[in-house]
């Protein structure tokens, strides 16, 4: 793994940097499942009326609008470490009316700004393996959310099916640090984005990381020849 990895300031600024592409590009690069992925995961939170949910590292906010979408009565608060991502997110729920039901703020996922049991659920997408310690990550999740409430963590996967396993290694290794680089400008970040798939652990081992934080039933949905997987725990 890349020093990049190992240093959250410099991962906070890469996001920053690659905050105006980043939609277009999860539409690129995911060839348009990105939607499927956080609509699958958005219905493994429960259903309550007026629920409070978290969306952590909510980055342009497409998670905490597929809440809304599915959960009408519903209010999120999401968080994120880059400034540009929150502004880009804020026009982009501004635009679609949603201003009064979600929220976006400035947030470290590693040290949330809440008080202990504020919220019903809580998701993070994409973005538990930009954490150094996972551990830290989903503990700050569990220690926010009501006991008997969910935590959905949508990521993707280093292991997939043997089928897709080695077209996948080679798109994340050749294909997207290119594509990434020609639509961003910044061919390093994608290369570490691909890296840090490589070096996330696989469902099972991922499964046992959340059951050691204390979260109960946990389970794990495998997506699109297991590119993505869904892991959902119970505090």
């Amino acid at each position: 793994m890349s020093e990049l990895a190992k240093n959250p300031l410099k991962i906070q600024s890469m996001f920053s940097a690659i905050a105006p592409r980043y939609d277009l590009l999860n539409k690129l690069l995911s060839l348009g499942r990105d939607r499927y992925w956080r609509g699958f995961a958005v219905n493994q939170l429960p259903i309550i009326k007026e629920g409070l949910f978290l969306d952590a590292a909510t980055g342009t906010g497409d998670v905490a609008l597929e809440i809304i979408k599915q959960r009408p009565d519903a209010r999120v608060i999401g968080v994120d470490f880059s400034d540009k991502m929150i502004e880009l997110g804020k026009e982009k729920i501004l635009k679609t009316g949603n201003q009064d039901k979600i929220e976006l703020r400035f947030g470290d996922i590693t040290s949330l700004p809440f008080e202990d049991k504020t919220f019903d659920a809580a998701i993070i997408a994409f973005g538990i393996r930009n954490i150094p310690d996972y551990k830290k990550g989903i503990g700050e999740m569990a220690r926010v959310v009501k006991d008997g409430g969910k935590i959905a963590i949508l990521e993707f996967t280093s292991v997939q099916s043997q089928f897709f396993k080695l077209p996948f290694r080679l798109y994340l290794i050749k294909v997207l640090p290119i594509i990434g680089g020609i639509f961003s400008g910044r061919k390093g970040a994608y290369k570490y984005l691909s890296d840090s798939v490589l070096d996330f652990p696989n469902p099972e081992e991922f499964k046992k990381i959340m059951e050691e934080m204390g979260l109960k039933k946990v389970k794990y949905y495998p997506l699109t020849f297991s590119i993505v997987t869904v892991h959902v725990g119970i505090k």
